[in-house]
């Protein structure tokens, strides 16, 4: 599941098993008094046990995460990369995600990143 094309995670759940201070055991769906206050603020209701959650089928098998590490004089051919294959032009699939941070390791030796 992708973070944003279904929404949060929490967006997902359809019912939640809990127990409650008192001990109680409980099971919480969209009906009950405690859904909404679970799905914000959960941990301050009791400790949740079990979730069931809705699952979609994976719409883009091909794509993955990807460390890629490079040198400073590389930026310039990543974003090259980054925005033909990935971004495709401005007319990236609204299906995809893509997002990058950017990590300068300075116990990293130079001359060996490729």
């Amino acid at each position: 599941m992708r973070m944003g094309h279904h929404g949060l995670v929490s967006d997902q759940f359809t019912s939640l098993n809990i127990v409650l201070a008192n001990g109680d055991l409980k099971t919480i769906n969209s009906k009950s008094d405690l859904w909404w206050g679970l799905l914000g603020a959960g941990h301050n209701f009791g400790i949740v046990t079990s979730v069931t959650t809705k699952i979609y089928d994976i719409e883009h098998p091909n794509w993955a995460i990807e460390t890629i590490i490079f040198s400073g004089d590389k930026v310039e051919a990543i974003y090259e990369a980054a925005n033909k294959y990935i971004l495709q032009g401005g007319n990236q699939s609204s299906d995809i995600i893509n997002w990058s941070y950017w990590l300068n390791d300075a116990s990293l030796d130079a001359d060996k990143v490729r």
